[in-house]
């Protein structure tokens, strides 16, 4: 089975929000060619080690990816609430939310 089955897609615009908010990029380093976005660390470090890509599918990231643009940016928590909330998914596995259940 493929890690999709059991991981949430995380929307492209939350991972890119969360990137630029980091203020770990060059400023307007964003590069889109094709389904690829990259952007380019700050720093004196070689270009090819300060070069930061994924690939996006339908407006999504696969969580391996999402999760490793948080581990260089800094934004597992927020990862982690984002898919809690929007795909109800925590720590490993799919929740069931409770249904407010009025008795009469």
């Amino acid at each position: 089975m493929s890690s999709s089955e059991y991981h949430p897609c995380v929307d492209t615009e939350f991972i890119i929000q969360e990137i630029k908010a980091s203020g770990k990029i060059v400023p307007d380093s964003e590069l889109r060619a094709g389904s690829s976005i990259s952007f380019v660390l700050k720093g004196s470090k070689a270009f090819h080690k300060r070069f930061v890509t994924f690939r996006e599918v339908n407006g999504c990231i696969n969580f391996e990816q999402a999760m490793g643009k948080a581990i260089i940016f800094g934004f597992i928590e927020k990862l982690i609430l984002w898919c809690k909330e929007h795909k109800d998914w925590k720590e490993g596995e799919y929740i069931i939310k409770k249904k407010n259940i009025s008795k009469n």
